[in-house]
């Protein structure tokens, strides 16, 4: 086995940990017997964590063997590493567990996504993590040669603007903004997967 496909294989490991969370709390969303209130803010974060998961992931095997066992590889394999841990805890605070919310004293069993979504603990680290995904990719873009993916992303999702829609939702709590940022950033993420991938 090379050295690209244990980095590889411990990425893809990363990448099926985070989409395993992603998957397992809509499951107890959908769970019978669990009452939900629900929103559609949190699943339209939670669609485009998960593209853009898959997106960041289908394109790493091209930057990863195009750098090959040179000696660059280290560096490139830790900042696709710091990436993906990023990734990670996006999918993992995306949607709620099925314990948030209760009292541990508490027989209920249900979740209010609405009020999930707009917890100050919920936006603080799951836009946080988000803004800092972004930065990493734009700092990557401008230390690595070829660019990686930042320079991929950066043709169709500029760095700034990303970040900055991400960060709407720190800032208010008017859900017609939530609704745009989430409108904007799904859709741009959403054509830059079909052109990738599909196409």
């Amino acid at each position: 086995m090379s050295q690209l496909e244990y980095l590889v294989a411990l990425i893809s490991i990363i990448v099926g940990l985070g989409l395993t969370d992603l998957a397992q709390s809509f499951r107890e969303l959908i769970r019978p017997g669990h009452s939900v209130r629900w929103d559609g803010l949190p699943l339209a974060w939670s669609a485009f964590v998960f593209l853009t998961t898959i997106l960041v992931w289908w394109n790493g095997f091209g930057v990863l063997e195009g750098t090959g066992d040179a000696g660059g590889t280290g560096p490139i394999f830790l900042s696709y590493l710091l990436i993906f841990f990023l990734l990670y805890l996006c999918c993992a605070f995306a949607l709620p567990d099925s314990s948030w919310g209760r009292a541990s004293d508490s027989s209920e069993r249900g979740v209010d996504l609405e009020a999930f979504y707009f917890s100050v603990e919920h936006r603080r680290w799951f836009f946080g993590l988000l803004i800092g995904f972004w930065i990493v990719i734009g700092v990557i873009n401008q230390f690595t040669i070829e660019g990686g993916v930042g320079r991929r992303l950066n043709s169709a999702l500029p760095i700034a603007g990303t970040v900055a829609l991400t960060a709407v939702p720190l800032g208010t709590d008017r859900r017609w903004a939530h609704w745009t940022a989430v409108t904007v950033v799904v859709g741009m993420i959403g054509s830059l997967a079909v052109s990738r991938i599909l196409l």
